[in-house]
């Protein structure tokens, strides 16, 4: 079962070229049926994120803090990944490992605090997954 907080660590197909890749899973829609994910990143990529507003959206993870990162990395919060709830519990279900870490209450919190500013989410799809606080 996949819950909000989770980091995955899986192959997937929706990057150029397709890889293994980290992912926060952040927020769920209210019937449970897709995923809002986001992927880490090695660096931040200046060819996608032009400005300084998207930047400053792409958050630093230090492996202090994240200790399944081998080096500082980023979490693209410019891009949230909608994923099938079910695909994914099934996948979790048939490989526990892959699941590698689950965000502190106060780190989820801070990402879904951050999610709630991207001025390139728009507010009824940050709300669909329950990042307002009801």
């Amino acid at each position: 079962m996949v819950n909000v907080g989770d980091v995955l660590y899986l192959f997937v197909e929706d990057t150029d070229p397709p890889k293994k890749k980290y992912f926060f899973v952040l927020g769920v829609t209210e019937d449970e049926i897709s995923l809002a994910s986001f992927f880490v990143n090695s660096e931040i990529n200046f060819n996608v994120n032009r400005n300084a507003v998207l930047v400053k959206y792409n958050i630093e993870l230090n492996p202090v803090d994240y200790p399944f990162l081998h080096y500082t990395s980023y979490l693209d919060c410019t891009k949230m990944v909608i994923r099938d709830k079910k695909e994914y519990d099934e996948i979790v279900k048939n490989r526990p490992e892959a699941v590698v870490y689950q965000l502190l209450p106060e780190q989820l919190e801070f990402f879904r605090q951050v999610i709630r500013e991207v001025p390139t989410i728009k507010g009824k799809i940050v709300k669909k997954f329950g990042f307002y606080d009801d």
